[in-house]
C-alpha cells in the first residue's frame, strides 16, 4: 500500500506518542492511588477501586460527547474549516454539564446504594462513598478538559495537551502522598486524602488549559459570538444525533466494565482487591494504543474531510492489522517484568498478590484483542460518523453474549475468579468478528462536512 511510507509511520508516531504518553501517565495515577493506600488494606484497595470504577461509567459518556468533537473537528480541519471547531466546543461543553447535573446530585443521594450493589462489605461501601462524595462533582472539570483535548488533538496539535495532563497528575501525585499519609500539620486522610487530590489537580487542570487558551487567543477556543450557536435549533440537531450513539455506546460500555465489578465484587472483597489491582495493569497496555487509534481516528477524518476515500481506508487497514501485533510484543515485555510489577504491592496479602499474578497472564495477552476492536471501532468506523453500529455491537458483545455468559459463570456453576473472567473475554470474541466485517462493508466512508 503506497500511504505505508516513511512519512506516514512519522506522522503517526508525531499524534500518537503524545496522547499515548498521557494515557499511560493517567491510568499510571490510578495505579498509584491503588499502591499508595495498599498498605491500609484490602479494604481500601477494593473501595478506590470500585468507586473509580463507577466514576468511570460516567466518564465514558462524557468521553463520548468529546469523542464526537474530535470527529466533527478533525474532518473541518481537514476541509479546511477550522474556525467551525470552537463553535462545537461550545455546544459540546453545554450539553455536557446539563447532561453532568443530575448525576452529581444523584450521587448525593445513591452513592451508598449503587455501591452496596458490588459489596456487603460495610468498610468499602463506607469509604467508596466518601471517595464519590468528593471526586463526582470534579466531573464537571473534567468535561471542559477533554473536550478541549479532543479540539486540539484534532487539529494535530498532541502535545500542548500532553503538557496540561503532565502538569496536573504531578499536582496529584504530590497532593496524593501528602493528604493520604499525612505531615505538614494534615493529619492522615487515607482514602479521603486520595479523593481531594484527585478533585483539587483536576480544578488546577481546567484552570491552565482554558487561560493559557484564552491568552493565546487559540482558534478552538469559544469567542462570545459562538453563545449565539445555543440557539441555533438546526446546528442542535445535527450535533445531538452525531453524538448520542457515542454517548449510549460509550455509556453501555462502561455501565458493563462496572456490571462486571459487581459480580467480582459479589464473589468476594478478596477478589474485587484483585481486579482492581490489575485494572490499572491492563489499562497501562490499552493507554499506549489508544494513542494510535486517535492518530487513527485523525488522519482517516482528515483524510474523509477531503473526500480522499481510498486513502482513508488504506490507513485503517494498516492501523488494524498492526496495533495487535505490536500489542502481543508488548504483553510479551510486560510478562517478563511480572515480579517488578507487582512488587509495589508487597503490602498487600500473599494470598491476595498469588491470585493476581494468575489472572495476570491472562489479562495482558487478552488484551490484544480488545486493541483490535478499540483500533476500528474508535479509529475507524466512528471517524466516519458510523455510531449506530458500533453501538449496537457494543450492546450484543457485552449485554446479550458477555454478561449472561459471566453471571452464569460466577453465580451458577462457582467457578474460580480466574474463569470468570476468561468468560468475561466472550464479548471481545464477539466484537472482533462483527466490527472486521462492518469494515471490510465500508459504509463508514462518508465526509460529515459536507453531510
Amino acid at each position: 500500500m503506497t500511504v505505508f511510507n516513511f512519512r506516514f509511520v512519522k506522522n503517526t508516531a508525531r499524534l500518537a506518542w503524545p496522547i499515548s504518553l498521557q494515557n499511560i501517565l493517567v491510568t499510571l495515577l490510578g495505579m498509584i492511588d491503588i499502591i499508595m493506600v495498599s498498605h491500609l488494606g484490602d479494604d481500601a484497595v477494593a473501595a478506590v477501586g470500585i468507586s473509580n470504577r463507577i466514576f468511570f461509567v460516567v466518564l465514558i459518556i462524557i468521553t463520548g460527547i468529546a469523542s464526537g468533537v474530535g470527529i466533527l473537528s478533525a474532518q473541518f480541519f481537514g476541509a479546511s474549516q477550522v474556525e467551525r471547531i470552537k463553535n462545537i466546543v461550545i455546544m459540546a461543553i453545554t450539553f455536557s454539564w446539563l447532561f453532568l447535573l443530575p448525576v452529581i446530585v444523584l450521587n448525593c443521594f445513591y452513592s451508598s446504594s449503587v455501591l452496596s450493589l458490588a459489596t456487603n462489605d460495610l468498610s468499602v461501601i463506607s469509604l467508596g462513598n466518601s471517595y464519590l462524595w468528593i471526586t463526582v462533582p470534579s466531573l464537571f472539570f473534567i468535561a471542559i478538559i477533554i473536550i478541549f483535548e479532543h479540539a486540539l488533538r484534532a487539529t494535530g496539535q498532541v502535545k500542548l495537551p500532553m503538557v496540561f495532563s503532565v502538569l496536573a497528575i504531578t499536582l496529584n501525585v504530590i497532593l496524593n502522598y501528602w493528604l493520604i499519609n499525612g505531615g505538614l500539620g494534615v493529619e492522615p486522610m487515607g482514602v479521603v486524602g486520595a479523593a481531594w487530590a484527585t478533585t483539587i489537580s483536576r480544578l488546577f487542570h481546567v484552570l491552565i488549559i482554558v487561560l493559557s487558551l484564552k491568552k493565546a487567543s487559540h482558534p478552538v477556543f469559544p469567542t462570545v459570538s459562538c453563545l449565539s450557536m445555543l440557539c441555533n435549533y438546526e446546528h442542535w440537531i445535527k450535533f445531538v444525533k452525531l453524538i448520542w450513539p457515542m454517548m449510549v455506546s460509550f455509556g453501555v460500555w462502561s455501565l458493563g466494565t462496572f456490571v462486571y465489578q459487581l459480580v467480582y465484587g459479589q464473589i468476594g472483597t478478596k477478589e474485587l482487591a484483585v481486579m482492581s489491582l490489575l485494572t490499572p495493569i491492563e489499562g497501562i497496555l490499552i493507554a499506549f494504543f489508544f494513542g494510535f487509534s486517535s492518530a487513527c481516528s485523525i488522519i482517516v477524518g482528515q483524510k474523509l474531510g477531503k473526500s480522499d476515500y481510498q486513502e482513508a481506508w488504506k490507513t485503517g487497514v494498516i492501523f488494524t492489522v498492526g496495533a495487535p501485533i505490536v500489542t502481543f510484543i508488548l504483553a510479551l515485555g510486560l510478562y517478563s517484568f511480572e515480579s517488578a510489577i507487582f512488587k509495589p504491592f508487597q503490602a498487600m496479602e500473599e494470598v491476595t498478590l498469588a491470585l493476581a499474578s494468575e489472572i495476570f497472564i491472562l489479562i495482558i495477552f487478552g488484551t490484544c484483542i480488545k486493541v483490535i476492536n478499540m483500533t476500528i471501532s474508535m479509529g475507524v468506523l466512528r471517524a466516519g460518523g458510523d455510531n449506530k453500529y458500533c453501538l449496537l455491537i457494543d450492546f450484543v458483545g457485552m449485554w446479550v453474549v458477555s454478561i449472561p455468559l459471566t453471571f452464569i459463570a460466577a453465580f451458577y456453576f462457582q467457578w474460580p475468579l480466574f474463569w470468570v473472567v476468561v468468560t468475561a473475554y466472550s464479548e471481545e470474541i464477539c466484537k472482533v468478528i462483527m466490527f472486521t466485517l462492518r469494515m471490510k462493508q465500508k459504509v463508514w466512508l462518508k465526509n460529515l462536512t459536507t453531510d
